[in-house]
C-alpha cells in the first residue's frame, strides 16, 4: 500500500472559491509545461545551429576581406582598380590582385625617375638639348613659302 500523503494545513477556513481557482492555475501550469515538453526536442538546438552558421558565415567573410586587402597591399593594385580584384578563397584573391596590378601596369608611368626632382629635357631629334632655339624670321619663312 501507498503511504498516505501528508496532512495539509489550510491557513484558514477551506474555501471553495479559492480552492477552484489554485486547481484551475496548476492544471494551467501542468498543461504550459506539457506544452513545452511536447514542443520538437531539436528546437532549441536547431535555433543555437543556425545562430552558430550565421556567425561563421559572419566571420568567413571578415576573413576574406581582410585577405582581399592584404593581396591587394602586396600586389600594390591602385585604390581605383581595387573593385576588379575578385575571388571567393585567398589564393584566388591573390592570383586576381596580381593579375590586375599587372595588366594595368602598363598604363602607369615608371615606378624610378632617374632624375627625382629635376626637370625633364625636352628632347627633339636632331639637336642637343643645349642648342639655342633659331630666332623667327618672317620674312624668310614667307620667301620659303614662296619658292624664293
Amino acid at each position: 500500500t501507498p503511504p498516505a500523503p501528508p496532512a495539509v494545513k489550510l491557513d484558514g477556513p477551506y474555501d471553495e472559491a479559492r480552492g477552484t481557482r489554485l486547481i484551475e492555475n496548476l492544471r494551467a501550469e501542468l498543461a504550459a509545461e506539457k506544452a513545452k515538453r511536447q514542443a520538437a526536442p531539436g528546437d532549441d538546438v536547431k535555433a543555437q545551429i543556425d545562430a552558430l552558421a550565421a556567425e561563421l558565415a559572419q566571420t568567413r567573410a571578415a576573413a576574406l576581406e581582410a585577405s582581399k586587402k592584404a593581396a591587394i597591399a602586396e600586389a600594390k593594385v591602385p585604390a581605383h582598380l581595387t573593385g576588379y580584384v575578385t575571388g571567393s578563397t585567398a589564393e584566388e584573391i591573390a592570383a586576381s590582385a596580381a593579375k590586375v596590378a599587372a595588366d594595368f601596369a602598363a598604363g602607369q608611368p615608371p615606378a624610378e625617375d632617374p632624375l627625382p626632382g629635376l626637370p625633364r629635357p625636352a628632347l627633339t631629334p636632331g639637336r642637343a638639348p643645349n642648342d639655342a632655339t633659331p630666332a623667327f624670321d618672317p620674312v624668310a619663312t614667307a620667301r620659303a613659302a614662296r619658292g624664293y
